[in-house]
């Protein structure tokens, strides 16, 4: 399996573009005036998503993903264009997750999206005045293109697991990212990058949010439902997947199709989401599957096989084989599309550090919020009041954990308000691997600037953005065996209507996802939104870590990142030895070795592939089994 089957690759228009293009597969697409090409995908008919396109005059545009637009809106949208700063309408304009090119004579704009799901890297191939600047959609075809060696500090930095965005720099020397929510803006001189998305301020009441909040999700929806299309949903019968099972459903019935909805079965008695789903199934149309606990294969199957072509450790990865085998058995239902909750608990569920937001801006609304958070986590009162006093800018948190980079994890039961989660690196890492992530944090700390003035606004924005990678990446791979994995929580709209929303109505007591539960009130009958619990998956954990222990070994011996002076080997073989209630550790270590080493050993094997190492064995062994 593949992640790099498909890509795109934007040149500048000069003779350095055209000597880039020779290094590349694929096909043309878009032309520049003068006949170079600008615009070069895997395959001329665009394999990797939907391309439409559109030109009138020297303006050129090209939408690649998921957008019901067609050639004719896209040259209405092409004629209103005079500089590459007024194609922000045609983002503006057109639902769903795509990648933007537009060119304006010998000018050319590329973007992905805000919530980082689609996503844009760039580079420079050669030097001098035969260099040229080519951005991708592919960190990784990037890094081949210029045979980078891996930057094993930016790795490094990959080991804490949970990683902010801001930290998430990409993975090979000399290919940088563009943030999500700006363009590179490309000509024959060079490259410059402009933002063309800022977030909303959260100003606007539950009242009028959630109506809006509902239309864009439900738009979402809509992007992704052709006429006569299968579409697959899943349903757990949770506040994420259950509203779009009936958006879904809404969707098929307008155009035609059929709703195919998966649930998955948990070898857990206590596990309550078969309940609620068949709450759910009374009201709704289509077929329903439902596989029985382990099918279609357990968690952690096949982790040591390499996953080939991702731009970063897939996080989780170990789940990864149970999705892909859901994916080929529901194209076998007929469904190309598989919509999922992925990325609505990040959207939707607060974090507690709101709290310390509504204290600054509405003090009257924090006392019962308060109240109920200690109710339900039992925080000790003195505890609150001082993570309420803390007034620490991103950058000085962002500083201070440095010091807390192996410090236990913080207690249960106290409360922690502080801008992200609190950064830990696992046991396991060797003392070289500390040191590098205490560099790159320090160096990202002096000018480190928060995604909003508000810490639950920027925990949720860089929620998004450190997950959106892996929700693209599992669109790709499951795409290659059947139903394409979608997530329309995480769509630019969609994003941006939930964060307009006001912090403190969007926490309200005793409601679980209060603006899904106020959003959703039209569309899905009130006993479907009547739960308050979510299912917990720690049997699948289990049962799959028992049943493929030789996996996790196999990753284990001969590691990688042992190799790279990363990781202690005696360490690293107790945590893959042990389970996470055997030895009293979270689960965390667990997986993120898991998802670093695998991505390590998709890596073209050889010394010329690592560059400025970190505590790398001198003379250790090459492998030579290394897929390339």
């Amino acid at each position: 399996m593949d992640a790099r089957s498909t890509w795109f690759v934007v040149l500048p228009d000069s003779a350095a573009g055209t000597g880039a293009r020779r290094l590349l597969g694929g096909g043309t697409v878009l032309d520049y005036v003068s006949g170079r090409p600008c615009l070069v995908t895997a395959s001329a008919d665009g394999a990797n998503g939907t391309v439409v396109r559109a030109q009138v005059g020297v303006v050129r545009l090209a939408v690649i993903g998921d957008t019901p637009v067609t050639a004719t809106l896209l040259e209405n949208l092409a004629a209103r264009i005079d500089c590459l700063e007024d194609a922000d309408v045609v983002a503006a304009r057109l639902p769903g997750s795509f990648h933007l090119i537009a060119v304006v004579g010998d000018r050319v704009r590329v973007q992905g999206t805000a919530s980082g799901l689609r996503r844009i890297f760039f580079t420079r191939l050669g030097g001098g005045h035969g260099a040229a600047v080519v951005a991708s959609d592919r960190a990784s075809v990037l890094a081949a293109l210029r045979g980078a060696p891996v930057d094993v500090e930016a790795l490094a930095v990959r080991l804490l697991g949970l990683v902010p965005a801001p930290l998430s720099a990409p993975l090979w020397e000399g290919v940088s990212a563009v943030p999500p929510g700006s363009a590179a803006h490309i000509d024959p001189g060079g490259l410059r990058l402009r933002a063309w998305w800022t977030p909303p301020e959260s100003q606007v009441s539950l009242g009028r949010g959630a109506p809006a909040f509902a239309a864009a999700l439900e738009e979402a929806v809509n992007a992704r439902v052709g006429p006569g299309m299968v579409v697959a949903c899943d349903l757990s019968g949770g506040l994420d997947s259950t509203p779009l099972s009936f958006l879904a459903d809404a969707a098929v019935r307008r155009r035609d199709g059929r709703l195919v909805t998966f649930a998955r079965a948990v070898g857990d008695p206590a596990h309550d989401d078969a309940a609620w789903a068949w709450r759910a199934l009374r009201h709704l149309s289509g077929e329903h599957v439902r596989t029985r606990p382990g099918e279609p294969a357990r968690w952690f199957a096949d982790v040591a096989t390499p996953v080939r072509g991702l731009d970063e450790p897939m996080f989780p990865l170990h789940p990864l084989a149970c999705k892909t085998g859901t994916a080929a058995l529901l194209a076998a239902h007929g469904a190309r599309v598989h919509l999922t909750g992925h990325g609505g608990d990040e959207l939707t569920v607060v974090p507690h550090c709101y709290l310390h937001d509504v204290a600054r801006t509405r003090p009257s609304a924090l006392w019962p919020r308060l109240r109920a958070g200690r109710a339900r986590e039992r925080w000790p009162l003195w505890s609150c009041l001082r993570a309420l006093a803390d007034r620490r800018t991103y950058s000085e948190w962002l500083a201070d954990q440095v010091r807390q980079l192996t410090a236990p994890e913080p207690p249960m039961g106290h409360p922690d308000f502080g801008w992200e989660m609190p950064l830990r690196l696992p046991a396991w890492v060797s003392p070289a691997a500390v040191d590098a992530v205490a560099r790159r944090l320090r160096v990202t700390a002096r000018d480190a600037r928060p995604y909003a003035t508000e810490r639950a606004q920027h925990q949720i924005i860089s929620n998004v953005l450190r997950t959106a990678p892996t929700y693209a990446a599992l669109r790709d791979l499951t795409g290659q065996v059947g139903a394409a994995t979608h997530v329309p929580f995480l769509d630019d709209h969609v994003m941006s209507a939930a964060l307009a929303v006001r912090l403190d109505h969007r926490v309200v007591p005793g409601v679980y996802k209060a603006l899904t539960f106020a959003a959703m009130r039209p569309h899905v009958p009130p006993e479907c939104l009547a739960r308050t619990t979510k299912a917990d998956f720690s049997a699948d954990f289990y049962d799959g870590l028992r049943a493929h222990r030789d996996q996790v070994l196999a990753l284990a011996d001969g590691s990688l990142l042992v190799e790279y002076g990363l990781a202690d080997p005696a360490a690293l073989r107790d945590v893959c030895t042990g389970t996470p209630a055997e030895t009293g550790r979270r689960s965390l270590p667990l997986i993120t070795f898991v998802a670093v080493e695998n991505w390590l050993r998709a890596q073209p094997s050889g010394a010329e592939n690592t560059g400025s190492t970190i505590g790398r064995r001198k003379g250790g062994p090459v492998r030579e089994d290394a897929p390339t």
